[in-house]
């Protein structure tokens, strides 16, 4: 299913993700699902759950709702995730490591294939069965021979790398890019770059941490 970018919000993709985790557990006690028992459990209106999946097709049943089995199947090709993605990672640091060590964090539909530094001591290591740490500046060679399709990288390099990495990925048919960096990378618009910037996201905690406990103070005040 392909869908130009300017019709779907980030913020429709994100809930169906949301979504998608919830059907996962509902469906061990329910075989179906309405759009006000959806958002109740989303906290949101069940207005929004029908069309943020109407902006995809229509798979309910007016008056009975969704067939969980058969939403999950849905909502998962629409992400791509029923079949597998080969995905390489960039930077064998902490960050790098603790994905590559730990692929069940990717989900499902996602497979690391490479693993690539410019440490001289790093390149060479086993790290699995499968992967070794190979030459960053090698990363062309091993897209373009790849016997599956590589376009999606996890960059976990140090900051002042980023830009220059991402530039890299991209010449060599990279189009997507999960940038665990705190730097802001500046790329062509035809490359989707989604952000995992964990100081960010622990800032924006803090925030709701203080706001919402002041709330507290104040009605028992």
């Amino acid at each position: 299913m392909k869908l130009k970018k300017m019709e779907i919000s980030d913020r429709v993709v994100q809930r169906l993700t949301e979504y998608l985790s919830i059907l996962k557990e509902v469906r061990k006690y329910e075989e179906g699902i309405n759009s006000i028992e959806l958002s109740k459990i989303m906290n949101t209106t069940s207005a929004q759950v029908r069309k943020d999946l109407s902006t995809f097709g229509e798979f309910g049943v007016r008056g009975k709702g969704y067939d969980i089995d058969k939403l999950i199947e849905i909502i998962e090709e629409i992400l791509g995730i029923n079949k597998l993605n080969s995905v390489i990672v960039i930077g064998y640091g902490k960050m790098g490591e603790m994905i590559t060590l730990n692929s069940r964090v990717l989900g499902k539909g996602f497979k690391i294939v490479g693993v690539f530094d410019k440490d001289l001591k790093k390149i060479g290591k086993k790290i699995t069965n499968s992967l070794k740490i190979e030459d960053v500046e090698k990363v062309g060679e091993f897209i373009a021979n790849s016997s599956e399709k590589v376009d999606t990288a996890i960059l976990a390099v140090i900051k002042d790398q980023a830009q220059i990495a991402a530039e890299r990925l991209i010449q060599n048919g990279i189009k997507a890019i999960l940038n665990m960096t705190t730097y802001k990378l500046e790329l062509p618009k035809n490359i989707v770059v989604v952000n995992m910037d964990i100081s960010a996201k622990l800032q924006e905690l803090n925030f709701w941490r203080l706001n919402l406990g002041n709330d507290e103070n104040n009605e028992e005040e």
